[in-house]
């Protein structure tokens, strides 16, 4: 999770201080623009499921 967010400008320090429920909030947004992302690119390609 931490390359994720720090690819895009966030400090290191700054995500190591998350509390437990930003953490989990943090990972599931990165989850989701994951999926988002793959959604895409299957879309574009024909790919399967």
């Amino acid at each position: 999770m931490y390359s994720y967010y720090i690819n895009r400008g966030h400090r290191l320090g700054d995500l190591i201080n998350l509390t437990f429920t930003e953490k989990v909030f943090y990972s599931e947004s990165m989850r989701y623009e994951q999926e988002k992302e793959a959604e895409k690119y299957r879309a574009m390609f024909g790919g399967g499921k």
